[in-house]
């Protein structure tokens, strides 16, 4: 029989659905038929994105398109989202097309809604997959085309996070509200990744992804972020001091997501600057050796730190590097780098 679940991503409420089975392993969930994972059998999906909505070329069709590319390149997982024009201005739940489109029934807390179609019955065997999952966003909210200020996380809402977390659910995640996670059921869920603020799923829905869909290939990641858990599929950011005097000890906290397919080690460098970029060539005022996390790792951690007595006063930033020592060979570099998300007055 075919089965539709209703997966929403709230502003501040927590919203469950019920369904068939679940099954956990490790933290990420998925859907489940006798014991076997839901899953699309094609290892693939079309986005038949609505054009009435989101004109192509525009911002909204940009975003969305920048969402499926991130999904798309997990490594080690074989997914991939496809982009298709639905131009008729409708959608329906039942005609095996995945429509994406901008939803004026949809009222808050609820953000996105995402309706997965999927079968599980037996006929001369077990049939089960998704059929599938239409995407509607709330248009009576302000959404944010740009990137996520970290001085405002309520609305505008960040049109990109909140498409990658409903894509999450689109290839077969269910909610993870344990510890930090892209699916988690609460905006900002994890939140962007590094200092560019880039939207990409977090280390937990990377393995997800890939026990779903299993392609072998490996991956090497490591990543900074100014998020953390705080219980119940919420988030918040982490926390450092507004202002200290020269010479004193004050603690920040920083978290950290191994996106790769194997364990990694490596160095965390914490260092002082005057500007929000945080590079190699700023003041080091501490070293973490050997840090590690095993695939899909994700975790927040506090440092207590001395400011240096010699520098002037004035306004700076703190934040740190991971693998600042460059010896992990990651695919991506530019999300090691991550400020603080305030600066810090120093007398």
């Amino acid at each position: 029989m075919s089965r539709t679940s209703r997966s929403t991503l709230a502003a501040t409420a927590l919203c469950l659905a019920t369904l068939l089975g679940v099954s956990s392993v490790e933290a990420y969930t998925y859907r489940a038929c006798d014991g076997n994972r839901i899953r699309w059998d094609r290892q693939w999906d079309n986005r038949w994105i609505s054009t009435t909505s989101f004109p192509p070329g525009s911002a909204w069709d940009a975003r969305y398109q920048n969402a499926m590319w991130h999904w798309n390149n997990v490594r080690g997982s074989a997914f991939n989202f496809f982009v298709m024009r639905d131009t008729d201005g409708t959608h329906n739940e039942s005609n095996g097309r995945s429509e994406v489109y901008l939803d004026n029934s949809i009222t808050l807390p609820t953000l996105a809604v995402t309706l997965v179609r999927y079968h599980c019955y037996w006929f001369f065997g077990l049939h089960y997959g998704i059929d599938e999952a239409d995407m509607g966003f709330n248009n009576n909210i302000g959404w944010n085309l740009g990137q996520l200020n970290y001085s405002n996380l309520g609305l505008p809402v960040s049109f990109e996070g909140v498409a990658l977390h409903e894509l999450g659910h689109a290839l077969g995640l269910k909610h993870e509200d344990r510890w930090l996670a892209t699916m988690n059921s609460n905006y900002p869920a994890a939140g962007p990744l590094g200092h560019w603020r880039e939207w990409d799923p977090s280390g937990d829905d990377r393995e997800g992804s890939r026990l779903l869909y299993p392609d072998g290939i490996g991956e090497v990641d490591i990543a900074g972020s100014v998020f953390r858990s705080i219980g119940g599929g919420s988030s918040a950011l982490v926390t450092s001091p507004a202002s200290a005097a020269r010479g004193s000890t004050i603690n920040i906290q920083f978290t950290f997501s191994n996106l790769s397919t194997t364990t990694q080690t490596f160095n965390i460098g914490f260092y002082l600057s005057s500007n929000d970029f945080i590079s190699k060539f700023d003041r080091l005022i501490g070293t973490n050796t050997g840090a590690w996390g095993s695939p899909g790792f994700t975790g927040t951690f506090t440092r207590s730190l001395t400011i240096p007595g010699d520098i002037a006063p004035g306004q700076y930033w703190l934040g740190f590097i991971v693998d600042n020592s460059e010896t992990t060979g990651e695919a991506n570099e530019t999300n090691n780098n991550m400020e603080m998300p305030r600066p810090i007055q120093i007398n």
